[in-house]
């Protein structure tokens, strides 16, 4: 009997609780279910085999290899700009990487970005990146034939097809999208430390990145078949916090619910709403065990809400091996091995949570949970400015790893009383959009409230 874990994974996390003053709020966002409804498993199959055709796309393959992969994608995002008339605003981001670990003499890399500016709040900047390098069993050899078709032209697919879906709609996301095929990442996430300090040096605010890595492939070693989940993992900790801070979230006992935490449940959330069919696993890990990815380098610079997106079972003999057969086996990252179908269940869980932040109103601040004595929990906030429905207050047991009750409130409240004890539960509270798009989450800081 097949596993009724995954499709338990998919029912709806948040139940709402009575309240008398409870707005009816949409549950869906037509956008969002526009752009998710746009995803096209040909068009990802197209990308994935035009990437997997150059002999190389290793970070030092030179003009051949790497650089001519970047003008390709180039081009295909250019395509995608022509079609939507314009809409996409794409750049090459070329810059000469000193040496260093893995890049024996200094390098000129490139990365590739598309953006999509926001209309209503362009400055709330949400980024979505897979690698476009490859690589074989010798991390330097920049010569032997590396496709890279799952590692990671399935993750620059996604990224393109979700360019796609939302520059051609016909929507017009308030906040903006930075699309990005990055280089480097198998020599030492070169090209998305890059990103990530431009950004930073710009004073960017971005409030969400995605890294897709590794996406592709529904089948482990084992030959057993997973396609119905993808694996979310969030660091549990958030390196640009100030040490008040840090005391405030141990006093509060917030631990859980770092930035990136926080984002990881909204992806499960979202898809669990537009996704019909296919989970998202939380994985409490920055990363996989000893390896790192493309959203580190933004968790350094400044920017806490960054998770990386990976399948739920690794095949090693189809990752980061020398093209070759043996005892009937074929080693190397071919197309082939790319579960299509798959991919495009993964693209739409990418186009749910990237057109919902795109598409929602800006996140509650100053959110307060008063520190008395009380069995109830008195929670208050500043009004969002932005036309919306109402908040959600979201709530689950301190052991629990998803939200799992909702109250919902009028736009005209920004403070509530709730009959649950501040010790045994955790709190957040999220804007609502007049046509149903969920902001991220605020996690409420320890202190006095409003009367």
């Amino acid at each position: 009997m097949r596993s009724l874990i995954p499709l338990l994974a998919t029912l709806p996390l948040l139940l709402a609780l009575p309240a008398k003053t409870a707005p009816d709020m949409p549950s869906h966002e037509p956008a969002v279910k526009t752009v998710v409804g746009r995803i096209d498993k040909s068009r990802l199959e197209a990308i994935v085999h035009g990437l997997a055709a150059f002999p190389t796309r290793h970070t030092l393959s030179g003009a051949n290899g790497v650089d001519a992969a970047a003008t390709w994608l180039e081009g295909e995002f250019d395509k995608i700009a022509t079609e939507s008339g314009g809409r996409l605003q794409i750049v090459k981001q070329t810059w000469t990487e000193p040496a260093g670990n893995r890049i024996p003499a200094p390098a000129e890399l490139t990365n590739v970005l598309a953006t999509l500016p926001g209309t209503a709040s362009p400055e709330r900047v949400i980024v979505i990146s897979g690698h476009y390098d490859s690589r074989v069993t010798d991390v330097l050899d920049a010569k032997s034939v590396a496709p890279g078709a799952n590692d990671d032209a399935s993750g620059v697919a996604v990224v393109l097809e979700v360019a796609r879906a939302m520059a051609l709609s016909k929507v017009r996301f308030p906040a903006t999208v930075i699309f990005a095929a990055v280089t480097g990442e198998e020599q030492g996430l070169y090209g998305s430390a890059y990103l990530a300090k431009s950004l930073k040096a710009q004073n960017k605010n971005v409030i969400a990145m995605f890294t897709n890595d590794i996406v592709g492939n529904s089948r482990g070693e084992d030959g057993k078949k997973d396609d119905r989940r993808v694996r979310v993992f969030s660091a549990g900790f958030d390196p640009g916090a100030e040490p008040a801070s840090l005391a405030r979230q141990r006093a509060a006992g917030t631990d859980a619910d770092s930035p990136a935490r926080t984002l990881a449940r909204s992806v499960k959330i979202t898809a669990s709403r537009y996704v019909e069919g296919f989970g998202v696993e939380l994985v409490y890990r920055n990363d996989r065990y000893g390896r790192g990815g493309d959203h580190t380098p933004f968790l350094q610079n400044g920017y806490p809400s960054a998770v990386r997106l990976t399948e739920p079972n690794e095949d090693w003999r189809h990752q980061h091996q020398d093209l070759r057969t043996e005892n009937g086996v074929q080693y190397g990252d071919l197309p082939e091995f790319v579960d299509y179908a798959y991919l495009r269940r993964v693209a739409q869980v990418n186009a749910a949570i990237v057109a919902e932040l795109a598409t929602a109103p800006t996140a509650p601040v100053n959110v307060r949970l008063r520190g008395d004595l009380s069995a109830k929990t008195t929670l208050t906030w500043d009004a969002v400015t932005d036309p919306i429905a109402g908040y959600e207050v979201l709530t689950r047991r301190t052991t629990a790893p998803v939200w799992e009750k909702t109250v919902r409130l009028p736009a005209t409240e920004a403070r509530t009383v709730l009959p649950y004890s501040k010790d045994d539960y955790l709190f957040a509270v999220c804007a609502v959009g007049k046509t149903g798009a969920r902001s991220l989450p605020t996690i409420p800081l320890a202190g006095p409230a409003r009367p």
